[in-house]
Order: structure tokens, then sequence, then C-alpha cells
């Protein structure tokens, strides 16, 4: 038997990922987990979602737009389960949502930029990294298609 929690439980049970958690779950993005393998999240923490403007959290929550939103958060989800020391080797990887992210190791781990905070949480279904900003993902991936 095993003391870890699945990647939901565990972003849940860690108030720096509060807004995070609560997100996936308006959003459904947690339907991404459903799929079965590991998973790699790098996890914005709630000082990340506090650079976003006002406004542009406001339009995300309303009701018209959890697509984006989904499509948003799913964005900082990588398929398998890639540890820290592993993560800067990528250079650039894709996200479930089929899109880029491009990976830097100079003055510590960068994801598009944003930087690496706490690192390789483990869960059962895979590891989470906290990151200090949210990820904006490309065009095409905000636009309003679906990902599953």
């Amino acid at each position: 038997m095993t003391d870890k929690l699945n990647l939901i439980e565990t972003i849940a049970k860690d108030d720096k990922f509060s807004t995070f958690s609560r997100l996936l779950g308006s959003a459904e993005a947690n339907a991404v987990f459903s799929g079965g393998g590991d998973f790699t999240v790098f996890a914005p923490t709630n000082d990340a979602f506090g650079k976003m403007p006002d406004a542009k959290m406001t339009e995300l929550l309303k009701d018209e737009n959890q697509l984006k939103l989904k499509n948003l958060l799913s964005y900082h989800i990588l398929p398998g389960k890639v540890m820290a020391a592993d993560v800067a080797g990528l250079k650039t990887t894709k996200t479930v949502t089929g899109e880029p992210v491009t990976i830097t190791d100079m003055n510590g781990i960068k994801v598009n930029g944003a930087g690496l905070q706490a690192r390789n949480i483990e869960a059962t279904n895979g590891v989470i990294h906290a990151i200090d900003t949210v990820l904006a993902p490309p065009a095409a991936a905000a636009a309003n298609k679906p990902l599953l």
C-alpha cells in the first residue's frame, strides 16, 4: 500500500496550488488524467496566477470560455513522468495539447521562461513541478478546439 496520492489529490492538498486545483476542477481539465499513464504537471503557484491581470482571469472564468481555460491548463501537462533532473535535457517537448514548450537551463530550469520552484512532488500517476508563471499556449492552442 502506498501513501502517495494521485496528481489531482496531490495538487488539491497543497495550499500553494489552490487556484490551479480549483481551475482544473471547474474546467474539467482533470479529465486529462483519466486516460491512464503517467504525467508531468508544471503547476503554477497561487503567486503565478496573481501575476495575471484580473481582467484576464475574469475572462477565463466565464462559462463560455471554459474550453479556453481547459486548453490553458492542459498546456501545463506533459505525457509521461519527467523528473527535474531530466527536464532540462528535453529542450523542447510537447504537452498533452500537442503544443510545444521550450525548456532552458540557464540560471535555473525554465519552461517557456517560467522558473521551476518546488520540484519532483511525486504522485501515483506522475510528478509535479511548481512554476512561478502561468504558461501561455501558442495561439493555436488557445483557440476553442477540443482537446479530448
